[in-house]
């Protein structure tokens, strides 16, 4: 049996683990409960030596069959936050219904992946299923994480497996309890799968706010340790525009994610701002894979989003997987700053992790 169908079998197991089984009126309900979650080691070398063990964010899934035709998915997170009284807080990732109401053809209200690249769509917050320990820098800055509002989506449509998403919710000045005016986010994206392992997909994010709201982030508060100036806070026009191809096959995987954020202030016009991610593993046995990544991110002086910076981080790495359920990941990182700007110093770092993965 080849490993990629091996791989898909396990994931099916560990999705299907565990299942509440009841029946309503007649109507038999399933319910299927899961667990990821991750432990790590982190040693930096820069201006001073730091490590530490790290407990990594728990994720807890909530799968269920409400109907012939309507499910619902959540996923909770619990996380590190030095500010909370526990060093610990919870948050809602995803929550939502799906209707199928044709076929492929769903429709989905709720708390959602933003659809713009292949990672978003893919990967939740259980680090097992990553290729690497972490995600691409441009989900820390520029990419929307999420969207609460309404999707329309249709997948495997066709001899090319054409699939396609469109949203309209609430924008990155919301959080998950409140949208502060009529502020709505707009995102189209398509992708095809005309061979198998294979996906090539581009998509469209777009929102114009009449004010900007710093560091919400659609829910997530998101602090940018670069900046320590003014915020700006007034009308802003972002567009996203993102390009994904990725190849996971018996052998070769090979991701590339490339991106191009368009802010656009009356203060300073536009910014264009860029990020692009690339990785490449090759499984030497069934279990092993080494790999290295570049991933890089530029943003525009004239930025007032995210504001001006640009950072390099290139990786070589190692992943064995003992079987469906634990993985072990390591790997040697430098991330630098190509540009000295105004409002924050250079970085050079360079650091050595290792990350235990599971689920449960």
């Amino acid at each position: 049996m080849k490993y990629s169908v091996k791989r898909k079998s396990h994931f099916l197991v560990i999705l299907f683990m565990t299942i509440l089984s009841v029946t309503v009126n007649g109507q038999k309900i399933e319910t299927q409960f899961n667990g990821f979650g991750h432990l790590e080691f982190i040693a930096d070398y820069s201006d001073a030596t730091n490590a530490a063990f790290a407990i990594g964010e728990h994720d807890f899934f909530v799968n269920s069959k409400l109907s012939k035709r309507i499910s619902f998915l959540g996923e909770y997170v619990i996380r590190f936050n030095g500010k909370s009284a526990t060093s610990f807080l919870p948050s809602i990732e995803r929550s939502l219904l799906k209707f199928n109401y044709y076929k492929n053809h769903n429709l989905i209200v709720g708390k959602i992946h933003t659809p713009v690249n292949y990672w978003n769509d893919s990967y939740h917050h259980g680090r097992l299923f990553f290729p690497t320990i972490d995600r691409p820098l441009a989900f820390s800055y520029i990419i929307p994480l999420h969207t609460l509002g309404l999707q329309i989506q249709g997948q495997n449509l066709g001899k090319w497996n054409f699939g396609y998403d469109l949203v309209v919710g609430n924008g990155i000045n919301s959080t998950d309890g409140i949208n502060t005016g009529i502020d709505f986010s707009y995102t189209a994206a398509f992708h095809i799968k005309p061979f198998e392992n294979f996906r090539l997909g581009m998509s469209h994010f777009y929102e114009k706010t009449k004010s900007h709201n710093p560091g919400t982030h659609s829910g997530h508060s998101t602090v940018y340790p670069h900046y320590e100036g003014e915020t700006y806070t007034g009308p802003m026009t972002l567009n996203l525009t993102s390009a994904s191809l990725s190849y996971f096959g018996n052998r070769l995987e090979l991701l590339n994610e490339a991106s191009y954020n368009r802010t656009f202030t009356d203060s300073l016009g536009a910014a264009n701002n860029w990020s692009n991610f690339s990785y490449l593993g090759y499984r030497v046995t069934d279990n092993s894979i080494p790999y290295m990544v570049a991933d890089f991110i530029n943003i525009a002086e004239n930025d007032l989003y995210v504001h001006p910076f640009d950072l390099l981080k290139l990786c070589l790495g190692y992943r064995h997987e003992f079987n469906h359920l634990l993985s072990l990941k390591t790997q040697v990182e430098y991330l630098t700053s190509l540009h000295q700007h105004e409002d924050h110093s250079h970085v050079q770092r360079f650091s050595f992790r290792v990350q235990f993965a599971y689920g449960f």
